[in-house]
């Protein structure tokens, strides 16, 4: 029995003792030599690296723990056999990286890992609202941020491979937020006492933590060494200060003697480095980032324990580990690896007054190729990596300042440069050539139409002899049937000289692509003659067999930027002003190969340094469908004046030259160029209000035209009625509430471009002249819910008299100056605020694990309209500006609408990553609604007044597969026209099934992938078979018509 119970006691004393062993007990000592970092009794030299993972073509959004344990595992083993052969032995991650996988690095690499909260320094959500400026004073934010690192603790505390616990990330450069108490002091103070309740909240964050976790140390990640008294002050459960410095060859003694002074505690630098970029040479800099690094560490060293110096530094973590394209400008070129970004004199090898030299793309010790390996870009050791792998065999704490002195001055930079210029030769060949193949791109297809009808009938009679039910003499005369195309892209992209790329497309087709379904795109692949050198007058068609698709150029200097476009999208200048519209951005090459425009052609100038903020463009045609024009924009940021917190000053201006060519996008064209002009401002006059407000002059040509008025006399155009305005004042004076109110005036010409609808709303601003408009909105935000309803009430200045834009009239009241009500609201669930669920690709990168919006429309047209046009698939000659005569589609007279009301539309989309299923997203989708015709022409077409319709539809990848399913029911045709005569077709599907070659294939492309497209339609009593998919005498109403295509991509 007494065996027993000492058996027990020396088996509970050993379980106590393996338990004591096994804790992590991670300490800061000083001594008479200085600081060190102790893992139990181990000393940790931290020669660390901050772990930067996203992959070229993501965004700051990028979640790699949301991508399943199988691919995050073979991220962590692609890097970390890397950083442990450099020598790394810790690496700073956020609070994002699960528990698991720090255990996992750690016990199979030995690396640990620095855990930092960002502690609300890029916003915070208080009791539901979500506020991008975090106010430190704020009672209820300081709760929620303590309860936040209170979880970090928690979730962490009991984690091997766990070094410190770091909060924030320059939060000391944060400090723009403002409040009623903070204004009342005199300037020189308000950052003072901002700081005070950062760093108070720090120390409030530290000690929670210590309180659940004793085991680690705590710091702050501080931006330099400023606000050392305060921290030293208020922070007493520090133990180690973390710096962000980024002072280029050094940080210099004062650094490291203002902290030993003032706060008396050792230093770890949780970010330092430099990029590999030169922007004098526009080329990457292996040897210049290698160089800064040499004298960064070298410096770590000789401060370091028992060097005699401050002996106040623990080491520090490199940033970063690779490279990373989505900084630049967060959510666009994305795969595009852009330059400087921010300007420091620090880093003097490239800098220049006045001009940016940090590019904050290229600070990776990896460039990251496009090319990948199992799934992941292929990591490129720079030369620096391979110096720090030499640099940090010698011990931080035990060498003396002799070996430092040898070590350093034995470094090999040639041998370093020449390992990283192998690697990134092999990798990025063709990035050096002066010719290189940009893209190549191949499309094979083989399409079946199908009657239905004849194959039920076939079906239902026994007969097995389909053949002519795929093939069959349509109801123009032409033959249906099954078709292969094969259609190719190549694109050939030069750099003659330094800081110059061009690229030209061209592209072959041995066809047509086949459909009946709609528009073909013939006025793209037909050519009168032209191509073959025919004249003018021949009437034969020919078929585009080789074309320059399109063609660009960039030019960079340190003054200005010139691009040049042919057939090449460019953005508007929306964002950056130009609130009335006058600009429109050029993305839609689909639609302009429809209508055979070759748009956009334009130049445009973007200006640097003093002409920052100073962007032209000009050109022929620098949308479908415009006049020739330039077109210039100036935005200007202004800070903070007395109560008024920022100001935004933008000035837009556009000069048209001549009429449109292309009246298939502008039956306008008759009145000439004209020019527009705007001004616009925008502020925050502190602490509760914005105000908006601009002026308008546009439709300059229209001056001296003839119109009926609203009394039937007849008037005449003056500058007057080219003027606009709007005004709009808002406020957030109530608690997740910001509501507003805007008045909008258009003189009877002061057209301008209608604006683009975002935010999934169903309409946006026309851009109509001859209105008065006021709108009442809010935005209601509570935790990852945002609600957002408006009121909008119009009414014409002149109202309808029966005007036509064919007769010759400046202006009509249509469907955007009608006198209207309207509401509209969108309410949006996203509780991944790292991606905007409105982004136009976020069905790509929605993060979510679900996610959606529900959109409501509801529309009262009170007044009727003028007589409104619509564009015929007839063709008529055009006497064009030159003298020459083109034949283009007709415009016709649709006649006016009639007052409409009870219109409405009901929309809903949600994005779905389900986490038990990793790898699986699905998009889904539907509408209902009821609205009206878009002309008059229902009444001549025998169509009702309105369209009753449903539609949804469902997407979905995993893995290799993706696919599509979409159905409307009683709904118009793609085509804007068939809702000028509001006809529409019972049925209308799409099913598109593909196996990619590679993973994870994008929603918004198709390329290389195999797949079947089925795509059909029901023909009902308000039907027309205006493509002529049906066979000769069939009738319309109960048609059913699909075609079967089977489909091939391959490219770059």
């Amino acid at each position: 029995m007494m065996l027993k119970k000492k058996l027990a006691i020396l088996a509970a004393a050993l379980i106590s003792l393996t338990s004591a062993v096994s804790a992590q007990k991670i300490t800061v000592k000083q001594d008479a030599g200085g600081w060190k970092l102790y893992d139990g009794r181990t000393p940790v030299e931290v020669k660390g690296v901050v772990w930067a993972f996203t992959p070229i073509g993501q965004s700051f959004s990028y979640n790699l723990f949301a991508q399943g344990d199988a691919f995050i595992q073979k991220m962590i083993d692609t890097d970390m056999p890397m950083l442990k052969a450099m020598g790394v032995n810790t690496i700073r991650c956020f609070t994002t990286i699960p528990p698991k996988w720090v255990e996992y690095i750690y016990t199979k690499y030995g690396i640990y890992t620095m855990v930092n909260d960002l502690l609300g320094r890029y916003g915070v959500s208080v009791n539901g609202t979500w506020y991008p400026q975090t106010d430190y004073s704020d009672y209820y934010t300081r709760q929620t941020l303590i309860e936040q690192a209170r979880q970090t603790a928690l979730a962490y505390k009991d984690c091997k491979g766990v070094l410190m616990y770091m909060f924030g990330n320059e939060s000391n450069y944060g400090l723009v937020w403002s409040s009623t108490e903070i204004e009342d002091l005199p300037v020189g103070d308000q950052n003072t006492v901002k700081a005070a309740y950062l760093y108070d909240l720090l120390e409030q964050a530290m000690a929670v933590c210590k309180e659940i976790d004793p085991n680690r140390p705590v710091g702050i990640v501080n931006g330099d060494v400023g606000n050392m008294e305060l921290i030293a002050k208020l922070c007493p459960s520090l133990d180690i200060l973390g710096v962000n410095v980024y002072r280029g060859y050094k940080a210099y003694d004062s650094l490291y003697e203002n902290v030993a002074d003032v706060l008396g505690k050792p230093i770890v630098f949780t970010e330092f480095g430099a990029d590999a970029f030169n922007d004098i040479l526009k080329q990457e800099d292996q040897s210049a980032q290698l160089t800064y690094m040499k004298t960064q560490w070298e410096e770590i060293y000789q401060q370091s324990y028992g060097k005699g110096k401050c002996q106040n530094i623990l080491g520090g973590y490199v940033f970063e580990w690779i490279d990373e394209w989505w900084k630049r400008y967060q959510v666009k070129n994305l795969d595009v690896h852009d330059d400087a970004s921010w300007s420091n004199a620090g880093y003097d090898i490239d800098y220049r007054e006045g001009v940016n030299n940090m590019s904050e793309e290229w600070f990776g010790l990896c460039a990251q190729s496009p090319l990948k390996e199992n799934g992941i870009n292929v990591r490129i050791p720079r030369a620096a990596y391979y110096m720090l792998q030499d640099v940090w065999k010698l011990s931080l704490y035990d060498s003396n300042t002799q070996q430092i002195a040898r070590t350093f001055a034995n470094l090999n930079d040639a041998v370093y440069i020449a390992k990283g210029n192998e690697k990134s030769i092999k990798q990025t060949f063709n990035e050096n050539k002066k010719v290189e193949i940009s893209q190549l791109n191949t499309t094979v297809q083989a399409t079946t139409p199908v009657y239905l009808n004849a194959v039920v009938d076939d079906i239902m009679d026994g007969t097995r002899n389909w053949a002519s039910d795929f093939r069959y003499k349509n109801s123009d005369g032409d033959i249906n049937g099954p078709t292969v195309v094969a259609e190719a892209s190549v694109g050939v992209k030069v750099r003659p000289f330094e800081n110059f790329e061009g690229e030209v497309v061209i592209k072959t087709a041995t066809g047509e692509p086949y459909t009946r379904i709609g528009d073909h795109w013939t006025s793209y692949y037909e050519d009168k003659g032209y191509l073959y050198g025919n004249n003018a007058e021949d009437d034969d068609d020919h078929l585009k067999y080789a074309d320059v698709y399109s063609a660009s150029f960039n030019y960079t200097n340190t003054a200005f930027d010139l691009n040049g476009y042919y057939h090449v999208g460019h953005a508007s200048f929306e964002g950056k002003g130009d609130p009335f519209c006058i600009s429109k951005e050029g993305f839609d090459i689909i639609g302009y190969d429809t209508y055979g425009s070759k748009a956009p052609i334009a130049l445009e100038f973007v200006g640097h340094g003093a002409l920052q903020g100073l962007e032209i463009i000009g050109g022929p045609e620098i949308v479908g469908g415009a006049k020739p024009q330039v077109q210039a924009n100036y935005f200007k940021w202004i800070p903070s004046v007395g109560p008024l917190d920022g100001i935004v000053f933008n000035m837009t201006g556009a000069a048209e030259f001549a009429s449109s060519e292309n009246i298939l996008l502008d039956p306008y064209a008759g009145f000439g160029g004209g020019y527009k002009a705007s001004v616009y401002g925008e502020t925050y006059i502190m602490p509760w209000f914005q105000l908006k407000g601009g002026i308008l002059t546009s439709g300059s040509e229209k001056i001296g035209a003839y119109y009926i008025d609203g009394d039937r006399e007849i008037q005449q155009v003056d500058f007057l009625d080219t003027l606009g305005a709007q005004v709009e004042l808002g406020t957030n004076m109530f608690q997740h509430t910001y509501i507003f109110t805007k008045a909008i005036y258009r003189g009877v010409v002061a057209d301008t471009n209608a604006a683009m609808a975002r935010g999934s709303f169903f309409t946006s601003d026309s851009g109509s002249g001859n209105r008065f408009e006021v709108q009442l909105g809010a935005e209601f935000g509570y935790g990852d819910m945002v609600f957002k309803p408006v009121i909008r009430a119009r009414t014409p200045l002149e109202k309808p008299m029966g005007r036509s834009l064919l007769d010759g009239s400046p202006f009509v009241v249509g469907l955007g100056n009608r006198q209207a009500v309207e509401v509209e609201a969108v309410f949006t669930y996203d509780p991944e605020g790292g991606t905007w669920f409105h982004e136009w690709n976020s069905n790509d990168i929605e993060g979510a694990p679900w996610a959606f919006s529900l959109t409501g429309l509801y529309q009262l047209y009170a007044g009727k309209t003028d007589r409104l046009c619509y564009k015929s698939n007839d063709d008529q000659e055009v006497t064009r500006n030159d003298g020459t005569t083109v034949t283009q589609k007709a415009w016709y007279d649709g006649g006016a609408l009639d007052l409409q009301n009870n219109l409405f539309q009901v929309g809903t989309r949600w994005v779905l990553n389900p986490p038990q299923v990793p790898g699986l997203r699905a998009i889904i989708k539907a509408n209902i609604g009821r609205l009206s015709a878009s002309t008059g022409a229902w009444e001549s077409a025998g169509s009702p007044e309105y369209c009753h319709f449903v539609s949804g539809g469902i997407a979905a990848r995993y893995g290799h597969w993706i696919g599509s399913l979409d159905c409307t029911v009683n709904g118009w045709g793609a085509e804007s026209w068939w809702r000028d005569f509001n006809m529409s077709f019972p049925l209308q599907y799409k099913l598109d099934i593909a196996y990619a070659f590679g993973t994870n294939p994008s929603f918004m492309e198709s390329t290389n992938r195999v797949g079947l497209k089925i795509v059909g339609k029901n023909f009902g009593e308000y039907s027309s078979d205006a493509y002529h998919a049906l066979p000769m005498g069939a009738d319309v109403d109960g048609a059913k018509y699909m075609e079967v295509t089977t489909y091939f991509s391959i490219g770059l």
